[in-house]
């Protein structure tokens, strides 16, 4: 599937803005070191921005890597590197990769607050550091005598220049985020934020995709780190308080967090409403709370939510009710890819001895299933038997008191729920497991791109991986869904969505189906 002109509308909006930017600011009586400051908030915005919107991870802390870039960058150039731009930036940046590689492996094995806290506790931490080691950051002081470069006959000590170069590694970042989106690594991100239970019963080992996300954004923040640097000439503890952090976080809401560029324009409207406001009133940061406390309310989509709303009446709306109705159902013909190549006569799972229990209460106790190769087999009993809970131990949702679970001679009783869908045990839920803003043919897409060798790319378009598209259309058709690809999964009746959640599950190729109440 190759990108069309619509794909390439946010790299045109970026070029044309960055080209216009000084001469807004000039317009509504600000300079370009303003406009710098724009460009620099927007990369920081863009990067927390892979957590909080794309990943649905919310850092508080995130201004600990603004200002450790920074403070690289600066002693870097000062003490080993003077006058030199790009080696003291790459080396910075470098560092704070590596940092927030080891710390996002610790971390993110909590999830939800306790993540969050987490990032706010590190940026407590690293300013308390950088505010009383005055020996090496200058403590209150700042860390100063920060040199532009010099070079190609250009000095960029001026504003202009240095603006043009701020703005040329801006539209690099814009370039290398629409890349990073639209990439496999992308989609599973966002599916993570969807629902991230069903992507590890997908087979994506969803820790991973995480920390590539926290990494990524870590090392983006801090590259806009020490562009501010240079543009300031200096650095302080400032970018790595908890209230830096929090105006970035800000940005992005105010914006619109579920925007490509949404928090760029969340960065423009913070530089203009600071610089313009401040010059009237000190307590500007009181108005801006108040603001951003109304978008919560009442946008949470932000400045690019209320220009959708103020742009829809003019805009064809495409009818979603009765999804289901525009089904096409035809013959069913199993695609070769789901077709086992290694089909026995002989047991290919056998469950032994499954027991579990919460509290005091015993769940499952002394459970034996054999299930037979290309076979169907049934699980029959009342409510509260415990055959849901037999089909989490199975399938890795939880791990047994006791007993294992061979699959053919592989015993996979205790594994991560993504290691036993890749080992070929798939699955379907009592209650239907979606992603439900994403719609049916991009479920299906995560679904066969599981099992794709390019699942873990980062520059690719996942669009583009034609086996990937031709195993989608296939699944589709073969499970009924053809007529309805572009419905969103949580727009479809409960049939529809039942028959959703067992296409993700067949979607996998697996050697054993696992049922639950279909």
């Amino acid at each position: 599937m190759n990108p069309t002109a619509r794909d390439y509308l946010p790299l045109a909006i970026a070029a044309i803005g960055l080209a216009a930017l000084p001469s807004l600011m000039h317009a509504i009586g600000l300079g370009t070191t303003s406009a710098t400051e724009v460009v620099v908030f927007a990369i920081a915005c863009m990067a927390l921005n892979i957590l909080v919107g794309t990943t649905g991870l919310v850092s508080f802390g995130h201004g600990a890597w603004f200002g450790i870039a920074a403070y690289a960058a600066g002693l870097i150039q000062r003490n080993w590197l003077p006058g030199q731009f790009a080696l003291p930036i790459l080396l910075a940046v470098a560092l704070v990769a590596l940092i927030a590689f080891a710390f996002g492996a610790l971390i993110l094995r909590r999830r939800g607050v306790y993540f969050s806290l987490l990032t706010l506790a590190l940026a407590a931490m690293i300013y308390s550091v950088a505010f009383r080691w005055t020996s090496v950051t200058g403590g209150e002081d700042g860390l100063g005598g920060i040199k532009r470069p010099l070079f190609a006959g250009i000095d960029f000590e001026t504003a202009l220049p240095f603006y043009v170069l701020v703005a040329t590694i801006g539209f690099a970042v814009v370039y290398g985020l629409w890349r990073f989106h639209r990439s496999p690594v992308g989609t599973v991100l966002v599916a993570i934020r969807e629902n991230e239970q069903r992507a590890r019963f997908l087979g994506y080992a969803t820790t991973r995709y995480k920390l590539v996300a926290f990494t990524v954004s870590a090392a983006l923040t801090g590259l806009a780190g020490t562009l501010l640097l240079f543009n300031n000439r200096m650095t302080s503890a400032e970018p790595i308080s908890v209230a830096f952090s929090g105006e970035l976080l800000a940005m992005v809401v105010i914006g619109g967090m579920r925007s490509f560029l949404g928090p760029a324009l969340g960065a423009l409207f913070f530089v203009v409403f600071r610089d313009l406001l401040s010059s009237v009133t000190e307590n500007w940061l009181f108005w801006f709370g108040l603001l951003f406390v109304a978008f919560i309310v009442f946008s949470p989509d932000g400045l690019v939510g209320v220009g959708q709303r103020l742009l829809n009446p003019f805009r064809k709306q495409a009818a979603e009710d009765a999804a289901m109705s525009a089904r096409k159902a035809g013959a069913v013909e199993l695609p070769a890819f789901m077709k086992p190549q290694d089909a026995g006569d002989g047991a290919i799972l056998t469950a032994t001895g499954l027991a579990k229990s919460f509290g005091g209460i015993k769940a499952v106790e002394h459970v034996d299933i054999t299930m037979r190769d290309r076979k169907l087999h049934a699980l029959i009993g009342p409510n509260g038997a415990g055959k849901t809970t037999a089909f989490n131990l199975i399938s890795g949702m939880f791990a047994p008191d006791r007993g294992e679970v061979r699959l053919r001679e592989r015993n996979v009783a205790g594994l991560s729920p993504e290691a036993i869908t890749r080992a070929g045990i798939g699955r379907a839920f009592q209650i239907t497991n979606l992603f439900p803003a994403l719609s049916v043919a991009e479920n299906v897409r995560l679904a066969v791109q599981a099992r794709a060798p390019e699942r873990f790319g980062l520059w690719q378009a996942a669009g583009g991986l034609d086996q990937v598209n031709d195993e989608t259309r296939q699944v589709i058709s073969t499970m009924g869904l053809s007529g309805i690809e572009q419905a969103e999964a949580g727009s479809l009746s409960y049939g529809g969505e039942r028959l959703l959640d067992m296409s993700l599950a067949l979607a996998n190729s697996p050697r054993v189906l696992l049922l639950d109440e279909p």
